[in-house]
């Protein structure tokens, strides 16, 4: 049985019943259905805690690489993003470095500046007491 991102299920004894597009705007078609299905698999990121002093390039590296693009947006964002790296923040704070969102283990901050001056946030690091967390392109090292 094979599952799809968004929970379809297929069984071989439906693969038996499947008909191939015949027509090129049936081609298209299937075509848009099948990168639409698996759009949400390819563009996931996975959050994960840098080792102290590393920047987000330095711990993405084996995971495809840092997304600079997928920073939180709110602190409720942060939160989920923090959990799904191993992290709960006994409290947590605003931020605003350029290494944000970061923890020295307990306490975190979460907003990194306003305007970064077209430097990465992905290659910035903290000093060797502070952890960051980073959007990984890739959810397995490879």
């Amino acid at each position: 049985m094979l599952e799809g991102s968004q929970g379809l299920r297929i069984s071989p004894r439906d693969l038996a019943h499947l008909e191939l597009p015949r027509t090129p705007a049936e081609r298209m078609v299937s075509r848009a259905l099948l990168v639409a299905l698996l759009l949400p698999v390819c563009s996931a990121i996975t959050w994960v805690k840098s080792a102290a002093g590393a920047s987000c390039d330095q711990a993405c590296a084996a995971r495809s690489g840092c997304n600079d693009d997928a920073w939180p947006s709110s602190e409720e964002e942060f939160h989920d993003a923090a959990k799904l790296a191993g992290q709960v923040c006994e409290g947590t704070q605003t931020g605003g470095a350029k290494y944000d969102p970061s923890t020295d283990g307990r306490y975190c901050g979460w907003q990194g500046p306003e305007h970064m001056n077209g430097e990465s946030r992905c290659s910035q690091s903290g000093d060797s007491g502070t952890y960051r967390f980073c959007p990984c392109n890739a959810d397995k090292e490879l």
